[in-house]
């Protein structure tokens, strides 16, 4: 075959290769033309050292070399009469193995026929896709741009192998339609995004053909980003979300060519090796389910049923791989216990309910096992049913509604033959990241984790950047009026404006907790006494409203003050504390402020106030002056917590990133050379670039390999020699705190192009929990509630979710870190899968008694409402590119008091990572009473 781009002009020079002659290096030299940037000079060498160039060289050139192992096997870039735009393809010399070679610039779904792109836009709308009916083969007859100011729909007209045509949006604007001809295809958009009344709307798009050939429809706005189809795929349809307008679009590309559909291969894990039977009593008691506890292919070993008149607990005792026990229920009763042998398993349960006080409680038990065995307990009652282990199935967990008695249970059946993936498990596969960075030792699983959710406090203050040029946020940021701000991490998923909350935070009561301990200052002041002279001249009515109304201003100062730091100082990781402990602000202008609301002067007894100002101050600043010595070593470190803080704290070993770096492991050496290809990675950009924007060199490391691979990749495979000396608790949080650590190196890189390697990560941490809990011991004996209030205002800052990587295969709860607090969710379960459909699919089922509207929140925005019957099962899809790289959390309205809707009664959260294999998640999210 013949690759040929550009014109029939010019005159021919060609270069014949000998045998085991390759093409390994093209350099190429442009300029302008008619106001056109073209191609002006060529130079090909071979590896023989043979050269071939034509043209003219001029100032603007570069180079590019094959990698190791790689030749010249064609070209891509734009043409017309003249070369404009140019590339190489490098293939590998030797044959590559089928299947082991990804096409060109493929991203996205694992599936070879279908894609899905980035996505631009807001939250609003409802979400629509086209990726159902798109398929490899179609032939596109036009595409039509319906605008005015903004875009307000569009419609592609598919014309083979099936006529049909996606249309999303309103009929408002004009239309402008483009006809594509014969084996013309969309191969790339441009999109431009602003505000109106408030939401992101899309304002332009622009659509280029393979031919050159474009239509356009809208407003340029600053903000803009554009996509361009993998080599051999078209535009085929959209996914996004719509209204009157187009409030936020995607691309589906397909292959331009029918592939035909290869055979699947079988997931690490699979939903359909989970069943849950029905359920047998009532809504009482409080909500459990073993669900995340179970192992595949574990054996159980026992069960126990605690019964009287009903049923008290059952027990069920895991044997293997590790020894356990599922208990449920109280204390009373009379044990009853079931040896299961070798080979025996549990495939059925029987179960009788009836009322006692008013309450459906479970009065019989009855369970057998393969092998015709059984135990019970209880009372039989004319309510009975009864569950069967599918074909193939076992019990291996339960599930349902317990207190003091057993209200309400259900079997957890899992397939006998699936075997469970382990964070263990040797993933040498992945050692290569996209940026051909290769690393050796230790390779296991890359999951999430459950430490990643811990908070340290109730709060976090959110970090905040500039935009960059284009208006563009970092990655991980989202907009907020004139600057980026932190989309809320996994450890403080609930958005309280300027605030991240831990989960199940609430955000007014958060603000009134904060509002509340200010004015809780100036009440307890007047009425200790301290300011005595007020009660003559205000009612006591009168004192609350005064002070309530001034206390705001003050409110406004301290947070602003606290915020300070953001924009003074040039280490914005520097933790609030040392803005916090500036004693003249946060403990003598406060109370000074409530006198000055009150209109008096600061009376001789509020010197008490200043007593406990010297001793907060002591508190800290013997930390922050020792800071050094107490970092100095791992040992010096200890024994200061064992000390100081607490024993237990001193049991929570986290090694920090200079004791692993000085070692002699594996990890330490892999981190000194993650390391050093961190500072060259971001020195390369300040240097390749040297007149951008800091803002500009941030949101380019924010997407690059570097921060995408090959930092979540060493830091996890440390993991693997983390475990042999260390729970997986610890190890998780570990790498926790060395990814935090290079956040901070990244971060000071991008900003002043040097680092301190995050020495004072660990540091300011344990300088947060011990002020707070200095503070709130001395609350308890500052009659003016100062003490108190301060600590309300004292809170880590933080900065987006970072460094998580591509996701291994597992069940939700271990490789996206599922988390449910409360019981409006808890028994929820679900697997994530590297490769798929790109589409996470929400299965919510209900065992409440009312409907309720489950809010479903991305990077802290509400991003979805599903409302979900009394009993029912909805099904809920959107796309893993609209919701990639944040948090999802779930929380739900319920009717209570009253039949007033309110959103207690728990949340659920999950990180949603990106996956250049598609990816897909399913989960069954269960919905309680609560």
């Amino acid at each position: 075959m013949t690759f040929t781009h550009g014109g029939s002009g010019g005159s021919d020079q060609t270069l014949a290769l000998g045998v085991g002659e390759y093409i390994t290096f093209m350099e190429a030299h442009w300029g302008e033309k008619d106001g056109h940037t073209r191609i002006f000079y060529l130079n090909f060498v071979t590896s023989a050292g043979n050269k071939l160039s034509g043209g003219s060289t001029t100032d603007s050139s570069a180079t590019a070399t094959a990698p190791a192992g790689f030749q010249l096997s064609g070209f891509f870039g734009r043409d017309g009469d003249e070369i404009d735009l140019l590339g190489a393809i490098w293939a590998n010399i030797e044959k590559a193995d089928s299947g082991t070679v990804a096409p060109a610039d493929l991203s996205g779904s694992g599936s070879t026929s279908l894609n899905l792109s980035e996505v631009f836009g807001g939250p609003h709308g409802n979400e629509f896709t086209d990726q159902p009916s798109a398929a490899s083969g179609q032939t596109v007859g036009s595409i039509t741009v319906r605008a005015g100011d903004r875009v307000d729909g569009l419609t592609l007209a598919i014309t083979a192998p099936t006529a049909m045509s996606f249309s999303h949006g309103g009929s408002g604007g004009t239309d402008n339609t483009l006809a594509l001809g014969e084996y013309e295809y969309i191969t790339s958009m441009e999109v431009h995004w602003g505000q109106k009344d408030g939401h992101t709307r899309i304002f332009y798009l622009n659509f280029v053909t393979s031919s050159g050939n474009s239509i356009s429809g809208g407003t340029q706005t600053d903000e803009k980003g554009s996509v361009t189809a993998p080599d051999g795929y078209q535009l085929s349809g959209f996914f996004g979300r719509d209204g009157d307008e187009i409030d936020r679009l995607g691309v589906v590309w397909t292959s331009i060519t029918v592939v035909e559909a290869a055979p699947i291969e079988a997931p690490e894990v699979s939903d359909d090796d989970i069943q849950l039977s029905a359920v047998f009593g009532g809504p009482h008691g409080s909500a459990f389910s073993d669900i995340n506890s179970i192992v595949f292919g574990q054996t159980i070993g026992g069960i126990t049923i605690r019964a009287g008149e009903r049923v008290d607990a059952v027990t069920l005792h895991v044997t293997a791989p590790t020894e356990t026990y599922y208990a449920h229920g109280g204390t009373g009763g009379t044990d009853n216990t079931l040896t299961i042998g070798t080979g025996e398993y549990i495939t059925s349960i029987e179960a009788h309910t009836g009322k006692k006080n008013d309450h459906t409680r479970v009065f019989y038990l009855n369970i057998v096992t393969n092998l015709g065995n059984s135990i019970s307990g209880g009372t039989q009652t004319d309510a009975k049913g009864s569950a069967t282990a599918p074909d193939g199935f076992q019990l291996s967990g339960l599930f349902g509604r317990s207190a003091d008695e057993v209200d309400e249970i259900g079997a957890i059946w899992t397939r006998i033959s699936a075997r469970g993936v382990l964070l263990t498990d040797d993933m040498s596969k992945g050692l290569i990241s996209n940026s051909n960075f290769t690393t050796f030792g230790t390779t296991i699983r890359n999951w999430v984790g459950q430490t990643i959710s811990e908070a340290s406090d109730s709060a976090c203050y959110r970090k905040t950047k500039p935009f960059n040029s284009n208006n563009i946020c970092p990655l991980g940021y989202g907009k907020d009026d004139d600057d980026c701000i932190t989309q809320c991490p996994m450890a403080y998923p609930v958005s309280c404006g300027d605030e991240c909350l831990h989960q199940n935070g609430d955000c007014a009561l958060d603000k009134l907790k904060k509002i509340f301990s200010v004015i809780a200052v100036a009440l307890n002041v007047a009425t200790d006494g301290v300011f005595g002279e007020i009660l003559t001249t205000f009612k006591e009515v009168a004192l609350l409203v005064n002070c309530a109304t001034n206390m705001i201003k003050v409110i406004k100062g301290l947070l602003k003050y606290l915020t300070l730091i953001h924009d003074t100082a040039p280490d914005t990781d520097q933790a609030l504390l040392d803005a916090a402990y500036q004693s003249d602000v946060v403990l003598v202008d406060l109370p000074v402020a409530v006198c000055t609301c009150l209109g008096i002067q600061v009376p001789e007894g509020a010197k008490y106030a200043d007593n406990v100002i010297i001793v907060v101050e002591n508190i800290v600043k013997e930390v922050i002056t020792n800071g050094d010595e107490i970092t100095s070593d791992k040992q010096t470190f200890m024994n200061f917590l064992t000390n100081n803080v607490t024993a237990v704290a001193a049991e929570s070993d986290v090694s920090n990133l200079q004791d692993l770096m000085d070692s002699n492991s594996t990890c330490g050496w892999e981190l000194k050379r993650l390391t050093d290809r961190v500072i060259s990675a971001v020195s390369d950009i300040h240097n390749s670039t040297p007149n951008a924007a800091v803002d500009d060199i941030r949101v380019t490391v924010s997407t690059s390999s570097t921060v995408l691979n090959d930092i979540p990749m060493v830091t996890n495979n440390c993991m693997g020699e983390l475990l042999d000396t260390k729970t997986t608790e610890a190890a998780f949080e570990t790498r926790d705190l060395i990814r935090k650590t290079f956040g901070v190196i990244v971060d000071q890189l991008v900003d002043t192009g040097k680092t301190d390697m995050g020495k004072s990560v660990s540091s300011n941490d344990y300088m947060l929990s011990i002020a707070n809990m200095g503070l709130s011991v001395l609350s308890t004996f500052d009659p003016t509630g100062i003490s108190y209030m301060a600590s309300q205002f004292i809170q880590p800052t933080c900065g987006p979710t970072s460094f998580i990587g591509e996701i291994d295969d597992g069940t939700l709860y271990q490789a996206l870190g599922l988390t449910t607090v409360g019981q409006a969710f808890l028994g929820s379960y679900g697997t994530w899968t590297k490769a798929g459909d790109q589409i996470v699919n929400l299965i919510f089922e209900s065992t409440d008694s009312k409907d309720v509207t489950v809010v479903v929140h991305s990077g802290g925005d509400t991003y979805a409402q599903v409302d979900v019957g009394a009993g029912d099962t909805v099904s809920w899809n959107c796309t893993i590119p609209e919701l990639q790289d944040k948090t999802m959390y779930l929380d739900r309205w319920r009717p209570g008091l009253f039949g007033l809707p309110g959103t207690g009664g728990g949340s659920l959260l999950m990180w949603v990572p990106r996956s250049t294999e598609g990816g897909h998640i399913k989960m069954h999210v269960r919905i309680n009473p609560s």
